[in-house]
């Protein structure tokens, strides 16, 4: 285990949990699993990875899910992203896969927080036109 990649999934409920999100991805349109990769790839240019099948560590884990949270419930938007990881973060970045890719561990806990949230409609999303960002006032909806 290391503080940016977090611990490995190689037993148990981690192993159960990997298998899942691997079948996620598998049911994904092609276009979808796509978009995916083409935030993987901008990660990559930014000397970063979010491969889950190169390390299946828990931030590789939580950057997935949070990404095919996003997908499933046609969030899946490279501003949007950058917002959520602007808010994990509190940097800037110029492209999704640059931002996702310098998450660590605990980060991206928020991250994949703030996606289930935005997913499922419980999450307050506000735009801020003088930083043209995302905002998330409140963690979830109130009501």
């Amino acid at each position: 285990m290391n503080d940016f990649e977090g611990h490995l999934y190689e037993i148990g409920v981690d192993r159960t949990c990997s298998a899942m999100l691997q079948d996620d991805f598998d049911t994904l349109r092609p276009q979808q699993r796509a978009l995916i990769k083409k935030v993987a790839e901008q990660a990559h240019e930014y000397g970063q990875s979010i491969s889950f099948d190169r390390l299946k560590s828990h931030r590789r884990y939580l950057i997935g899910r949070g990404l095919i949270d996003l997908i499933m419930s046609d969030n899946f938007d490279e501003d949007l992203i950058r917002s959520i990881c602007y808010s994990a973060t509190g940097y800037e970045m110029k492209t999704a896969g640059g931002a996702v890719g310098h998450l660590n561990a605990t980060q991206a806990e928020v991250f994949r927080d703030i996606c289930k949230l935005v997913r499922f409609d419980e999450q307050e999303i506000t735009y801020d036109t003088d930083m043209s960002i995302f905002r998330f006032p409140n963690k979830q909806k109130v009501g």
